[in-house]
């Protein structure tokens, strides 16, 4: 890909359980992408099912290369590189929080979430399996699910293999305070930033919006540049395509003043 890309964010809400509406909204939302020309179409963890499935996890899985609506996808997604978020089926039954890169026709990248809470509202643990790996990064594009940018190493393995252009996809709850921005917000802003600083590459985070089964999504997707400045965001609580132009020659220009990932050692022993 050129070093200048356009990014759009697809901050939806989603239906839960429904495939078949949330594939249309999906290719809807495509089409829109593709009128304001983006190159990249980022959309929420879960995006084609829903999160809070609980017994629905196991209804709502498929196996990608069998997929009626992922084939619908690729055809519409064309040479656009489009993030989606599944229940993902594998040969043993065993069901994953993936997400999915689809371009020319084919399925180019694939992440299973590494991490996956199980703790206050959150039941992942009880319905899906925990990837055990990192897809290496495409065109310099690497893949993360929500909780796994919680653990800063995951981000820092994607730099080190190459990606310039680390892509969030989350379902993250919102908390509304007094002050104008969630309270939640806050909390993924700093991850956000932090991540971009650290590992000296943009970073697009596509949260969703809407209720669901008592669960408030707000929304607050963004960008963040190289060396942590938010640079985009899209509205609290609405549905937004929010479209930015990046440039990954930033990322080589800050490498080289700011050897951060490079410096990266392996070699300290102590404790684990």
């Amino acid at each position: 890909m050129s070093t200048k890309i356009t990014v759009g964010i697809a901050q939806i809400d989603s239906r839960l359980g429904d495939v078949a509406a949330n594939l249309e909204r999906h290719l809807e939302w495509i089409g829109r992408a593709h009128e304001r020309g983006a190159d990249l179409l980022v959309f929420p963890e879960l995006s084609l099912t829903g999160y809070r499935l609980l017994h629905l996890t196991g209804r709502v899985a498929a196996i990608p290369s069998e997929s009626g609506a992922i084939r619908a996808l690729i055809a519409a997604a064309g040479a656009m590189k489009v993030v989606v978020g599944l229940v993902e089926e594998d040969e043993k039954g065993v069901l994953y929080n993936t997400a999915l890169v689809l371009r020319d026709g084919a399925i180019e990248q694939r992440h299973r979430k590494l991490y996956l809470p199980t703790y206050g509202i959150f039941q992942e643990g009880r319905f899906f399996g925990a990837g055990s790996d990192l897809s290496p990064p495409i065109d310099g594009l690497g893949l993360l699910i929500c909780e796994d940018l919680w653990h800063p190493h995951l981000a820092r393995s994607l730099a080190l293999a190459g990606a310039k252009v680390l892509v969030v996809s989350s379902a993250g709850p919102g908390h509304l305070g007094p002050g104008a921005v969630p309270e939640s917000q806050e909390a993924w802003e700093a991850l956000t930033r932090a991540a971009a600083l650290v590992n000296t590459c943009w970073v697009v985070y596509c949260n969703r919006v809407g209720w669901e089964e008592g669960s408030f999504y707000t929304g607050g997707s963004h960008v963040v540049r190289p060396g942590g400045e938010i640079v985009s965001r899209s509205p609290f609580l609405d549905e937004d395509l929010l479209v930015t132009e990046i440039d990954t020659r930033e990322v080589d220009r800050l490498r080289w003043r700011l050897p951060l990932v490079r410096a990266t050692r392996t070699d300290i022993e102590g404790t684990a």
